[in-house]
């Protein structure tokens, strides 16, 4: 059973790993690998010189090797002048001057610009309360008008109701009014045609 079971469940075989694939390069010959045909029996001979010339190239770099050391020299020089004096202190003294000038410079422009932006400001808020008393002025003027046109309104709404009151009907003038409606009959047989006209009745009730 054991061997079936491993007979289905058997791996895959394993393969060999695959070679590393490099770009082809070109190398150099070694001592041992033999010269190419074209380069048997060559004598290698080194190019002729010009003594003038050689003279003249000499110099010219003994010349730059002078200078290039002379510079460095003094570049040194200069370097070792200045980590002497900022060590005596020469330089240190002369940083804190520079800082304390500076320093006080700064303060000074901070003040005038502080001072600038204080009167920018008090001119804003002047403007600003310039503005909000006129606001308010018109504002004022504006409920005034308001409040008057109101009171000329309660004013016509009192005149007409005092000209309807002299209308109303009261104890005093009730016996006149109903005589007045006796004497005045009115009668309400009336119709209107299709046209808008009136056609009253012949018949007036008495």
């Amino acid at each position: 059973m054991l061997r079936s079971l491993g007979a289905v469940c058997a791996r895959p075989p394993c393969r060999p790993p695959a070679l590393l694939l490099l770009p082809p390069t070109r190398g150099r010959k070694t001592r041992d690998d033999p010269p190419a045909k074209s380069k048997v029996g060559r004598v290698k001979t080194p190019p002729a010189v010009d003594p003038a010339e050689l003279f003249v190239v000499t110099e010219r770099y003994r010349h730059y090797r002078q200078t290039v050391r002379a510079l460095r020299q003094e570049f040194a020089w200069e370097v070792r002048t200045k980590l002497q004096e900022s060590r005596t202190g020469v330089e240190a003294e002369r940083k804190v001057r520079e800082e304390v000038a500076e320093h006080q410079r700064l303060m000074a422009w901070n003040r005038a610009e502080n001072q600038r932006l204080h009167e920018l400001r008090i001119e804003r808020l002047r403007r600003e309360a310039l503005e909000e008393e006129q606001r308010q002025a018109e504002e004022q003027a504006r409920r005034a008008l308001e409040l008057q046109a109101q009171i000329q309104r309660k004013e016509q709404e009192v005149l007409q109701l005092q000209e309807e009151a002299k209308r109303f009907i009261t104890r005093e003038n009730l016996e006149a009014r109903i005589e007045e409606a006796l004497n005045s009959p009115k009668s309400y047989n009336w119709a209107v045609t299709q046209d808008g006209k009136v056609v009253r009745s012949q018949n007036r009730d008495s």
